[in-house]
């Protein structure tokens, strides 16, 4: 069992390295990359909103969607992660967990681990 996993992370791209004890150097245990948060979303910036007809009369509204692209793509990019590492603890691959992500996508992070894997985070450290 590996003490210590160490995740760096932002909404694009993850790195997770591991340090054992008395080790001199992290290694790197896996990559993960999500490449929908770096695509830019083709013609949102300049289509008109969808609308909708109401029920009765002849009105139409615009519609938003409840989440942005950018961010649902965060956010299953979080639950993938926090599937990796629910499972690789379940396994007993490692005893404590770092995150270090930008504030933004580390509460994200925080919310898809859920609470087994979040007692075994000892340390967050919100930057980008």
């Amino acid at each position: 069992m590996t003490d210590v996993w160490i995740l760096v992370a932002d909404r694009a791209r993850a790195r997770l390295f591991s340090l054992d004890e008395g080790a001199s150097h992290m290694a790197e245990v896996d990559d993960f990359v999500n490449p929908v948060a770096r695509t830019p979303v083709p013609g949102r910036a300049h289509a008109p909103p969808p609308r909708v007809h109401d029920r009765i009369g002849e009105g139409r509204h615009v519609i938003e969607a409840h989440t942005p692209p950018r961010e649902k793509a965060a956010l299953q990019f979080a639950a993938r992660l926090a599937t990796y590492l629910k499972h690789a603890h379940d396994q007993q691959r490692y005893r404590d967990l770092v995150l270090v992500a930008s504030p933004r996508f580390l509460g994200t992070l925080n919310a898809a681990l859920g609470a087994h894997v979040g007692e075994a985070v000892v340390l967050r450290v919100p930057k980008n």
